[in-house]
């Protein structure tokens, strides 16, 4: 499924090869977000996870002239209240130099693809409040449910794991 969209550029599936690609990609991604941290996965991490028995991500690569500009990242899931499979969209992160140029579009156009080949009832994401990229992901498309994003990690994660399901109100 190598896609040419316009002027060079292309939208291909990613492979185990690219892996150091993606790797790149994602410290960029982090890097706009917290300036100055460091990747928590690694080159290797990412090749097991993506491209392994079970992988836990798919990634489709943009490409112009063929130079990879961006990426992005996408699972299934299951919309319990529908009863059907739906993407979730992980990541998706173009090279700045490259944004504005229709490689987060063409991605994004080839993940719908891929939810429609598969029956997927729809495609979602989450974003943080205020970044740019809502604009973008609006003009698609898609539209803002104003639900919250929650997370269980870490110290937390651990202490509701040892509780025995008692509920304490």
């Amino acid at each position: 499924m190598r896609q040419e969209v316009s002027h060079g550029l292309t939208v291909r599936p990613a492979n185990v090869q690219d892996s150091e690609t993606i790797f790149s990609l994602i410290a960029g991604l982090i890097d706009d977000h917290l300036p100055g941290q460091i990747p928590w996965t690694s080159v290797e991490r990412i090749a097991a996870d993506g491209f392994g028995a079970d992988p836990l991500f798919e990634a489709l690569i943009a490409e112009r002239d063929a130079k990879p500009v961006g990426f992005v990242s996408f699972f299934r899931g299951y919309a319990g209240w529908r009863g059907k499979p739906m993407g979730i969209v992980h990541a998706l992160y173009i090279m700045p130099e490259e944004r504005r140029t229709g490689a987060a579009r063409a991605l994004m156009a080839a993940v719908a693809k891929v939810a429609l080949e598969r029956s997927w009832v729809r495609v979602e994401l989450f974003v943080e409040e205020g970044r740019p990229a809502i604009r973008f992901y609006e003009s698609i498309g898609m539209r803002d449910l104003s639900h919250r994003h929650l997370r269980l990690e870490g110290e937390a994660l651990q202490i509701l794991a040892m509780e025995d399901g008692t509920a304490r109100t």
